[in-house]
């Protein structure tokens, strides 16, 4: 592979960075949102909303190894 890295692939790794953000910022929020409420139906939604943005955050990290990995060959 050529030492210099596509500027193409360069926005993806940025845009990988700020979904992960984003999905952590999200993770925070419902987090926030289940301490404060004591009603077992809203914390049984919000819990799922927050596993959702972990599984989000994950298959992201996934991805972004497997891109990191192709063009760290």
């Amino acid at each position: 592979m050529s030492d210099v890295m596509p500027e193409k692939v360069k926005a993806m790794f940025l845009i990988f960075k700020k979904a992960v953000e984003a999905e952590r910022g999200a993770q925070k929020m419902y987090l926030d949102a289940l301490d404060q409420t004591d009603d077992p139906f809203l914390k049984d939604i919000l819990n799922g909303f927050y596993e959702d943005e972990v599984r989000h955050e994950n298959e992201l990290m996934e991805q972004y190894k497997l891109l990191r990995d192709k063009y760290s060959e």
